[in-house]
């Protein structure tokens, strides 16, 4: 049926065209097995064509295209999972792309997902990424673009963000009342957002509370765990060992434990962790990790909510950002302190 509607579907399922609209949009009030009976007659009498033709009359694509750094970081794996469901919620499709960190496929997968049509971009920046052209180009395209956790500061695309400097201040300020006063900061690459913020709430917590800065202390670097890995032992054959190391992430953080561990020292009693991170991942580690607590759901639900609202209403102001408040949450990587 070239000419198929979605009349023409509902007569043949003996439902009201409503329910055959409904179950295309991918509605909630929908069964499952309705969909999929809506959907395998659609394809059977041609509609999925129809639907394109709409699509593509309307200059949208109802689709989105995403780009995170590495699937292999659990973090990354839930943000995305959330923005697949508000999409999916929303009636939205995505393609989701990886960069590896590194900004040459970064450029790549934008270049692909322009080239597609997509409605909007959700991105999260690689460690490498230094040239802001491509994001440029996207700006002078009209696109709308979405950073979430990483962003290319200056180009005036909102963002959802943690409050990284004010978590990491906060959380090392406790650290102190509780009567450390030798805390060494495991960072990231001081090129890229959440690195340079959480770095300067941990310097901000020490000169507030009349602790030395020590540069020794401070060892820039990568977020994974080879990273915490060779900082870690950096530190251990420098003279004299912090009481407390926080790390600029938990997959850092899991490379600061194996470090320890070979070493022969014990969590907390000889030196406590403290990293950013989410539940799943300082549950997994032995002793659990405390963590500055940073929900990737979260994150990745309000980011793809927000670039719909800006795809559907291209005059909300674009140089919108969100930041999501951190909370501190001790486990049994920091001991109580014996004054």
């Amino acid at each position: 049926m070239p000419h198929s509607t979605q009349s023409d579907i509902a007569k043949r399922l003996n439902v009201s065209r409503v329910t055959v609209s409904k179950a295309l949009r991918n509605h909630p009030d929908i069964s499952a097995e309705m969909k999929k009976m809506v959907h395998e007659t659609a394809i059977e009498f041609g509609y999925s064509s129809n639907l394109l033709a709409q699509n593509l009359s309307a200059r949208k694509t109802f689709t989105l295209g995403i780009v995170v750094p590495d699937l292999e970081n659990s973090f990354f794996a839930y943000a995305t999972d959330s923005i697949l469901d508000a999409a999916t919620e929303k009636n939205y499709s995505a393609f989701v792309t990886v960069s590896r960190e590194n900004q040459r496929n970064e450029i790549l997968n934008l270049q692909k997902l322009i080239g597609m049509r997509v409605d909007g971009l959700l991105v999260c920046v690689t460690q490498q990424t230094n040239d802001p052209s491509i994001f440029h180009k996207i700006k002078n395209l009209g696109i709308p673009l979405v950073f979430f956790d990483r962003q290319v500061e200056g180009l005036s695309f909102p963002s959802v963000t943690f409050d990284d400097r004010k978590g990491a201040a906060s959380a090392v300020d406790r650290i102190i009342k509780k009567g450390y006063t030798k805390i060494a900061h495991i960072a990231g690459y001081s090129t890229v957002s959440i690195g340079r913020e959480r770095c300067s709430g941990y310097k901000a917590a020490l000169e507030q509370n009349g602790i030395e800065v020590k540069p020794d202390w401070i060892i820039e670097g990568g977020f994974e765990i080879k990273d915490g890995y060779d900082a870690f032992m950096k530190l251990y054959h420098t003279s004299g060992l912090p009481e407390i190391v926080l790390t600029v992430n938990d997959r850092v953080a899991i490379g600061v434990y194996r470090a320890i561990d070979e070493v022969g020292l014990k969590i907390p009693d000889e030196i406590g962790v403290l990293g950013f991170g989410f539940t799943e991942s300082a549950q997994s580690l032995s002793p659990p990790l405390s963590i500055i607590n940073q929900d990737p759901r979260q994150l990745g639900s309000v980011a793809a909510k927000l670039l719909i609202d800006l795809i559907r209403d291209p005059n909300i102001v674009l140089s919108r950002d969100v930041i999501i408040k951190e909370e501190l949450l001790l486990r049994s990587s920091v001991a109580e302190k014996h004054r």
